[in-house]
């Protein structure tokens, strides 16, 4: 069996739409980081596209393991920043807003 049919089989999509969904999730995950400033969009916005490094070297399965794990680790990653860093950013918007709020109340007195 040829290392072609190996990633073929594995990736159950074609390569031209895996591809397209690579560039798809840089494009989003890229200006969801620009937007909203959340680490973990710019760690997806990496570790998506990282999928179509097999295409590169179809003959080197230490490469595809790598990447496997690299998804892991990364997605890992990223769930963890969701619940720890980014969500201390939102804790500090709402204290900003509540002391927004408190300063026009008083000025309204």
């Amino acid at each position: 069996m040829e290392k072609t049919e190996v990633i073929n089989s594995l990736f159950p999509i074609q390569t031209g739409l895996h591809v397209f969904l690579a560039l798809l999730s840089i494009l989003i995950f890229g200006m969801q980081f620009i937007r909203y400033r959340k680490k973990y969009y710019l760690v997806l916005a990496i570790a998506f596209p990282c999928t179509l490094l097999p295409y590169i070297a179809q003959d080197n399965i230490t490469l595809f393991y790598g990447v496997g794990v690299f998804e892991f680790i990364a997605l890992f990653l990223a769930f963890i920043l969701s619940l720890t860093v980014d969500k201390d950013k939102k804790s500090k918007n709402s204290e900003t807003q509540e002391e927004i709020k408190r300063a026009n109340e008083q000025e309204e007195i």
